[in-house]
């Protein structure tokens, strides 16, 4: 009995749209041939992809790139422990568009080990019909900064960000992993530098 309703079910499910909502890959990147597999990876594996790519382009300015010391960063450019975070635009999904410029920067701890957090974000090509861009302005292809983790605690000792906020139950659990999501904001404080200051 129970195999005939398996059986059903299998069958019925590739037809309807709800089931196929809900099993649907994020696929806006799809013209994109060095990313468009990216959404399909898992949170460590994409992790894995934005050191590698954060490497090659930090050898390609002439950085020297080691592997880490321990698990509290994920490189050593130039000497400095480098925490490395990667973001491709995020999506409204609603409107079925790729937001230029709008990047998560996920899990910030200060208790890590590093010297220097390196931001990488990467946008869709200009030419893409399914994209937002802000006041209609196109974005450069990747976004790159930095900042020194003294002055990243400095801001946070000065009193509420309103740049980066507790990520998770962060604040009640008492930890400090912090999130941005306000990726021009970011940019704008005065401790992030853009890459070529490196």
């Amino acid at each position: 009995m129970i195999s005939d309703i398996v059986e059903n079910l299998h069958e019925s499910l590739p037809n309807d749209p709800k089931w196929n909502k809900l099993t649907a890959h994020n696929n806006r990147w799809h013209r994109d041939p060095t990313f468009k597999d990216y959404h399909k990876l898992g949170n460590k594996q994409k992790g894995v992809l934005g050191e590698e790519y954060a490497e090659r382009l930090m050898q390609g300015l002439g950085s020297t790139v080691k592997p880490s010391a321990h698990t509290d960063h994920d490189r050593i450019i130039d000497g400095y422990k480098t925490e490395i975070k990667f973001s491709l635009a995020v999506s409204d999904a609603k409107k079925d568009l790729i937001v230029c410029d709008k990047f998560i920067i996920n899990h910030i701890a200060v208790s890590k080990d590093w010297d220097r957090l390196l931001f990488i974000g990467i946008n869709p090509k200009s030419s893409w019909s399914n994209i937002k861009k802000k006041n209609n302005v196109s974005s450069p292809r990747v976004r790159a900064y930095f900042m020194e983790k003294k002055d990243f605690i400095k801001h946070l000792q000065e009193g509420p960000s309103s740049v980066f906020r507790y990520q998770q139950s962060g604040q009640k659990a008492k930890n400090d992993d912090y999130i941005c999501t306000k990726f021009l904001n970011f940019i704008e404080l005065n401790f992030v530098r853009e890459i070529n200051e490196w």
